[in-house]
């Protein structure tokens, strides 16, 4: 019994349960899911093998087959990377973007100090300006009322006379920077002094 006969038969007698026996007996016990064509003329072999045979491509296609392939994978895999990068970026700047509101950054921190700064002089500018149009408008009232009091009271002394402007000129000059004297000073007022 040659090598592969021998191995057959070890086979055979493996799925069917029973102990091998001879060549040609064993044959028909033995099943692998196939047609049993042991019967089968030589001409049917020859072109059953023809059939099994497939024709594979040559080497070099089959290497060429591979490369387009790696390299459609490789063209995928740097879009995936350059989308990450762009987006990496993106939230980068977005990231930015809001450490910039932070208290913590000195560069801003001036800035929004200057912002601050111009809008509270532009607020005591349009103060100053509206308390200097009524001081004036009262200015000019009360001058007017004074100069009717003096037709009325003609008979009047100068020193009454001159006690109304003593009171006018104290009421008119209400402070040095045109506020009241008797509202409260602010503390951060009274630090820039």
């Amino acid at each position: 019994m040659g090598k592969n006969q021998g191995h057959k038969a070890m086979q055979r007698s493996r799925y069917t349960g029973g102990g091998g026996g001879d060549e040609g007996g064993g044959g028909a016990a033995f099943s692998d899911g196939l047609k049993d064509v042991s019967f089968h003329t030589a001409e049917w072999h020859a072109a059953r093998i023809a059939a099994l045979q497939v024709e594979r491509m040559p080497w070099e296609e089959w290497r060429q087959k591979q490369k387009e392939a790696e390299g459609k994978l490789a063209a995928a895999a740097e879009e995936e990377a350059r989308l990450m990068r762009e987006y990496r970026s993106q939230l980068d700047a977005d990231r930015a973007k809001l450490l910039a509101r932070g208290r913590n950054h000195a560069d801003l921190a001036k800035e929004l100090k200057k912002e601050k700064d111009s809008k509270k002089r532009k607020r005591k500018d349009d103060k100053a300006e509206k308390k200097s149009k009524k001081s004036k408008k009262d200015s000019k009232s009360k001058k007017s009322k004074k100069s009717k009091r003096r037709k009325t009271d003609s008979g009047s002394s100068s020193d009454s006379s001159s006690s109304d402007s003593d009171s006018s000129s104290s009421s008119d000059g209400e402070g040095a920077d045109g506020e009241d004297p008797n509202k409260p000073m602010r503390l951060s007022d009274w630090l820039k002094m």
